[in-house]
């Protein structure tokens, strides 16, 4: 049955993979331009003066901004994974081979995962500022606020390497 399955969807590849494709892309870079030239500068500022409560109001109202925005990378997330197995599934790949795929797979699995699995924590669950503002736990706030901060520094440099890295994988295929 499962054969059938994949069988009857072979013909709608390239269809899958133009989704694919474009949840990549929302996936990359949607929020590397408001992070970059919208958020870090206010972030940057508010920590260099911690006592200047307008910057803190603007630093507040970017994150909030942030996080809503985030929610397009995040479906396009669910997307990409989707059609990634999806993919690999209908070509019967062999994941017991080292190539490009299988690359891709485990920058997926091992780096992927975990950085959006703390992202969409601190966007939209447990760490989500505006909710946390709302209840009126200042400390707490300063803190998820600190978390998310760290938490885009670090990845930050993981994701300037990783994108170009896997796109150099997809459409050079060097093994």
């Amino acid at each position: 049955m499962l054969d059938e399955l994949r069988v009857a969807i072979a013909p709608y590849y390239l269809h899958i993979k133009w989704l694919h494709v474009v949840s990549v892309a929302i996936w990359s870079f949607s929020t590397a331009v408001a992070y970059t030239w919208y958020l870090k500068p206010v972030l940057r500022a508010s920590y260099r003066r911690p006592d200047d409560a307008e910057l803190r109001k603007q630093r507040d109202d970017w994150m909030d901004r942030f996080d809503r925005g985030a929610q397009m990378e995040h479906y396009a997330l669910v997307v990409m994974i989707a059609t990634s197995i999806l993919m690999l599934w209908i070509a019967q790949v062999d994941l017991t081979r080292w190539n490009y795929l299988t690359a891709m797979l485990w920058i997926g699995i091992v780096v992927i995962l975990p950085m959006e699995a703390l992202d969409i924590w601190l966007a939209h669950m447990g760490g989500n500022k505006a909710r946390v503002r709302a209840a009126g736990d200042v400390e707490r706030y300063e803190r998820v606020m600190a978390w998310h901060w760290r938490f885009l520094v670090i990845t930050e440099r993981i994701v300037v390497l990783l994108i170009p890295t896997m796109f150099f994988l997809v459409i050079v295929k060097p093994f």
